[in-house]
């Protein structure tokens, strides 16, 4: 590499034309923090190894090592974190839902368009970040894999493949005569690896009390992991199998007139977050959520209205509607067993 920065003539390799020295590629870091990034860079050398694993040393054209000084970093990577340019796409309009990468000051990360606005503007979501990029910000998202460009599927694909996921395949094992439901089905029965194992009424069961008789939790409305709202509960008893009689303590739908109980499987419940004081407003694409119907919806900020204590919320059911500032909380994902606080600002 010279001074000026620009990649120096040398020998060609056996490899595939984006790997040859002087090509301009994107590598991914395989951050834990940004696992879904993509930074140019140029192809400097082919490095020895005692592996048959190919490494490559690249020097990054627009990430900083030290942006003070204005540096960028030679880094080594393995072949599989690297991939040439994606072939430019002619000019587009996104939609809501449409997975993109977004151009965010060095480099190209995966997410969606959760809002639309005008003046080919978009509310780009890297879970669970929003920022506000312009059309020239975003790209279609591209899988390169096996030599080729892979787009992500339709509306209509994506469909037909979820439906195929949620069928259960049954099976009789022969030697045993125990049913055996469908592999995401097992995952979820023995999810913590413990508990005690069940057998004589010829199926296998594990039974683990997660949560205990009148703890105060949250349920969630349904089992689908988007456009998910939350409940207030208390849990009456466990009924087994990793299932809960529930009691919910606030109105599930409009006219409700007492309280409503239901079975639900441990997956849907989790404990209520812990608080997090907002002393004064909340900012613009905060991730929040809101108190509608009596369950807490997911939302962003899209606008702080006059005088600091009402905003507008564009919710995940895609609707834009007007809280008070106290009906609204920061957002937090229960993962793993943990409460997980928002990212700082970006």
């Amino acid at each position: 590499m010279s001074e000026n920065g620009k990649a120096i003539d040398a020998p060609a390799t056996e490899d595939p034309p984006y790997l040859q020295p002087g090509s301009i590629v994107e590598v991914n870091p395989q951050d834990e923090d940004c696992p879904r990034a993509w930074y140019t860079a140029i192809i400097i050398e082919r490095r020895a190894t005692s592996t048959n694993h190919k490494r490559y040393v690249v020097h990054c054209t627009d990430l900083f090592q030290e942006r003070n000084r204005e540096t960028k970093p030679f880094m080594e990577y393995n072949s599989v974190d690297i991939r040439p340019l994606p072939p430019p796409l002619p000019p587009r309009k996104f939609k809501v839902g449409d997975i993109v990468e977004a151009y965010c000051g060095d480099g190209w990360y995966e997410g969606k368009i959760a809002i639309v606005l005008h003046d080919d503007t978009y509310i780009f979501q890297m879970s669970p970040m929003c920022l506000l990029v312009g059309v020239n910000q975003l790209r279609l998202h591209r899988t390169w894999f096996n030599g080729n460009w892979i787009q992500p599927l339709d509306e209509s694909e994506l469909a037909v493949e979820a439906e195929d996921s949620t069928e259960k395949v049954t099976e009789m094992d022969s030697n045993k005569g125990v049913i055996l439901e469908s592999e995401a089905d097992n995952a979820e029965a023995s999810k913590s690896g413990t508990g005690n194992i069940l057998e004589g009424s010829g199926q296998i069961t594990i039974e683990e009390e997660v949560f205990g008789e009148g703890q105060l939790v949250e349920v969630a409305n349904d089992e689908d992991d988007f456009n998910q709202a939350w409940w207030s509960a208390t849990i009456v008893k466990p009924v087994g199998n990793n299932r809960y009689l529930i009691r919910y303590e606030t109105l599930g739908t409009e006219g409700d007139t007492g309280f409503l109980e239901k079975e639900m499987n441990s997956l849907h419940i989790r404990p209520p977050p812990p608080h997090i004081p907002v002393p004064r407003q909340f900012k613009m694409f905060d991730n929040v959520n809101a108190l509608y119907k009596g369950g807490w919806c997911m939302g962003v900020i899209i606008q702080v209205l006059s005088g600091g204590s009402k905003y507008e919320v564009y919710l995940d059911n895609q609707e834009k509607m007007e809280f008070k500032h106290s009906d609204l909380r920061l957002h937090q994902d229960w993962i793993n067993g943990k409460w997980t606080k928002p990212s700082p600002e970006v």
